[in-house]
């Protein structure tokens, strides 16, 4: 499937869809050439990969289904202060929101 046709923020690819009856679950990761955001910091790290986690993301819903993207972010060692992070999702406010970018959709 098309990221694109699915509005899947950039940098993200699909890595499966499952279609339930109520539900649509869409599983995305980030593109391994991309750097991270460090919530930390804010900067950008290439180098301390530690792990990653999926979160839970409530967005849009479609054709009366509840839509749910289940994002990989990853961890990193922040190189300013030694401590492991989590990546910055600039467009998810926190896990179980709607993207920041879908909402700005439909909001005048």
């Amino acid at each position: 499937m098309d990221r694109k046709l699915l509005d899947v923020p950039k940098g993200y690819t699909v890595e499966k869809i499952d279609v339930l009856e109520d539900e649509i679950h869409i599983s995305i990761r980030p593109y391994k050439r991309n750097t991270a955001i460090c919530s930390g910091c804010g900067s950008k790290h290439q180098d301390g990969y530690h792990s990653s986690d999926k979160v839970k993301v409530r967005d849009l819903p479609v054709f009366g289904k509840k839509v749910y993207l289940h994002v990989t972010k990853r961890k990193y060692r922040c190189p300013k202060d030694g401590k492991i992070y989590v990546e910055e999702l600039g467009w998810a406010k926190k896990k179980e929101d709607i993207p920041l970018d879908f909402l700005k959709k439909f909001i005048v």
